[in-house]
Parts: C-alpha cells; structure tokens; sequence
C-alpha cells in the first residue's frame, strides 16, 4: 500500500457502517477475525434498534453512535462525516473499514484527508441496471473518484464487480456475499403443525414467505399485487411477511385494500425464521435493488424454491429453471404464473430446494472468511 503501512496486528481500525442492524445481521464475524488478528475496531453507525445497545452489551464491541441516512442526499449525512472527522482526530485510527455507499464515501473522504488506507465493502452500488439514466450517472461518477482514495474495494455480484474492474482504486475484488453461517441455525425438531397454527395457518395452507425491511426497494406493493392475483385460483394459500420498516403500516393498509386480511399475515422482525423456512413452500422476493441478497440465501439454505426479480445479486444466487423462477420486478402476470407453477407442482419444488441446498454451499460463511484473509494478506495488512 502507498500509504501509511499498518498491519491488523495492534491496528485501531474505524468500521463505518449507516446502521447498527448491517453490523449485527452480516458483520459480527468479520470483526470478530479482525479483532483475532489483533486489530482494535470501533463500530460508528446509526442506533435504529435493539441492535446497537445488543452489539455492545451481548458481543461487547466499541458502539459509536453517530446518526446517518441510507440516502447520500440526506443533510444529517454531512453531520455525519463532520462528526466523524472529529473522531479520527480524537482516536488516530490505522485503518478505516467502510460498509455500504454513505458509510463508503464517508470512510474514503476521512481516508484521504488523514492518509490512511480504506478498504471499502460495497453491499450493492447505488447505480445499477434499470435504475435512472441520471442516478446513475451521478452515483457512478461519485463511486469513480473516490476510488482513487480505496485501496481494496471488495464487491459482491457480478454487476458491480464488472462496473469497477477499470476505476483507479489500487485493488478490487469479489467475495461471496458477507456468508450465510449455516450453524446459527436451529435445526432440531419442532412440532410444525403446531407451529402453523400460532402463526394462523390451516392445515392445508400452501405458504409462501418473503423476508425483507419494508422501504421502497423492497417492492412489497408489487407482491401484495401479485400475491391477490394468485388468490383468484387459489384458495388455500398465505402469505407471511416478515420485517419491519418505513412501510410496514402502510403496507397492511394496502393489502387490507386488496382484500387480503386473512391471507397476507404481518409478522414483523423475527427470530425464527428457520421455523418459518420449514413451514413454507416458496420464497418470495420482488426487489428492485440488492448487493447479494441474505434472505434469499436463508430460503435456499432451507431448501425452497425461489420466485425472484432479474436484479443484480438476484441473478447470482437463483439459476433459472433449476433453483428458482425469474421475473421482472412488476410483472404481476408472471409473478403469479411462477408462484402457482411452483405451488401445484410438488416434484419441481422439491427438486429447486434440493439444487439450492447445494448450490448455497457457495456462500457459507467460512468460504468468505476464507476470501477475506486472502484479500488482507493481499493487501499486506495481515
């Protein structure tokens, strides 16, 4: 590196990142190995839950509230990088470690102006393939200068890799995802048909499932369409939504609207969802953006089929035909088709779960440790 030398080992290393729920869904194992090799780490996001006050009571790392927005436009971001400009003053950290866009640019502005090395996760460029021409244009040129300031810029599909390949930062790669840990989950036995009726289910339901927040991009309107469209022809499905977010009031609303009431249940932020995964039939998911996609990871690590939108790290996951069915993000016809294709045809859904049980083996969590101690070793930090 042509900046200031550092290894991990004795590092105090500045993780920024827009949100404590990144932190505590994707990145306790990764702070926990660079912790391993030595390096001290303080986590500066956003407190937007139980997440933040959990992160440093339960796992005991170094929380650093500072409040920032998702969206690089919003004026508390530029309070933000002030306050954490102040922060590296204070801590004259060795390394920055940024996640996500806001915290990307964030982390590359203080790295520049301090000279000290950045390495950059990009968790999907705001930029991407039917995103507006001039969106685009000015996130990409953004996300283009300050490569020169990155000096490992770590992707996740194969969109974004290829959109950087030729930027000027002094490395990139592509890892896969941040790891699905295959062991957190609890698989022993449950009583299922027990479990179906507490969450309001009959019998004979057929279930389809989506995990997601409720903002925008997730593009719960179009599957809440869809989903009443599949209730014209078929009468003994449900539909269990499970998250939290900005939209989450508005969309039961919505699906009250759509005459859904008995059939679409809300069942908000959840911590069972291996339970909820071996009750379902299909999973679900419409997004019109992602960087690589967990949930959709967790349903193939059940072994369930896959009806998803042709986006970025979408496409990385789910092979047409074999794990799942492909469509674009409101086509409400084919949609529908998918779901009821996969829903009556029990040999075809049984054989997309078993190739996505084999085919999420990829992304397990020790193949991306594995992937960025390499990149650490590349870079001669480790």
């Amino acid at each position: 590196m042509k900046k200031t030398e550092v290894k991990l080992n004795g590092a105090k290393v500045m993780l920024i990142c827009t949100t404590d729920n990144m932190i505590w869904q994707f990145l306790l194992p990764h702070i926990e190995d660079l912790k391993a090799y030595g390096a001290q780490v303080d986590c500066v996001c956003s407190n937007t839950g139980f997440w933040f006050n959990e992160l440093k009571e339960k796992y005991g790392l170094n929380m650093i509230e500072v409040p920032m927005e998702r969206s690089p436009l919003k004026k508390i971001n530029l309070k933000a990088y002030k306050t954490i400009k102040e922060l590296q003053k204070q801590n004259n950290y060795n390394l920055i470690y940024c996640q996500q866009p806001v915290g990307g640019m964030m982390g590359r502005l203080i790295g520049k102006k301090f000279h000290i090395p950045v390495i950059y996760t990009a968790h999907g460029f705001f930029f991407f393939k039917g995103n507006s021409k001039i969106k685009n244009l000015i996130f990409k040129t953004a996300e283009r200068y300050m490569a020169k300031y990155t000096d490992a810029l770590i992707t996740m599909n194969n969109e974004d890799y290829n959109a950087c390949l030729n930027w000027k930062c002094k490395h990139v790669y592509k890892i896969n995802g941040i790891g699905i840990d295959e062991n957190k989950y609890d698989n022993s036995s449950f009583d299922k048909a027990k479990f179906r009726k507490e969450l309001g289910l009959n019998e004979d339901d057929k279930v389809i499932v989506s995990v997601s927040e409720f903002i925008k991009r997730k593009n719960y309107p179009t599957m809440l369409k869809t989903f009443a469209e599949l209730c014209k022809t078929e009468s003994n499905v449900k539909y269990l939504l499970c998250g939290t977010g900005k939209m989450l009031e508005e969309m039961k609303i919505y699906a009250k609207a759509l005459g859904l009431e008995d059939k679409a249940i809300f069942l908000g932020y959840r911590k069972d969802i291996n339970k909820i995964m071996q009750i379902s039939n299909v999973f679900f998911h419409q997004s019109f953006q992602e960087g690589l996609t967990m949930s959709i990871m967790e349903a193939m690590h059940f072994g369930l089929p896959v009806v998803t939108s042709n986006v970025r790290g979408n496409v990385d996951l789910v092979d047409e035909g074999k794990g799942g069915i492909i469509t674009g993000c409101e086509d409400v016809k084919a949609q529908t088709l998918a779901l009821t294709k996969v829903l009556n045809d029990v040999n075809l859904a049984n054989e997309m779960g078993e190739y996505n049980k084999e085919r999420v083996k990829d992304y397990y969590l020790d193949t991306v440790r594995n992937q960025l101690k390499d990149i650490y070793k590349d870079i001669n930090i480790l």
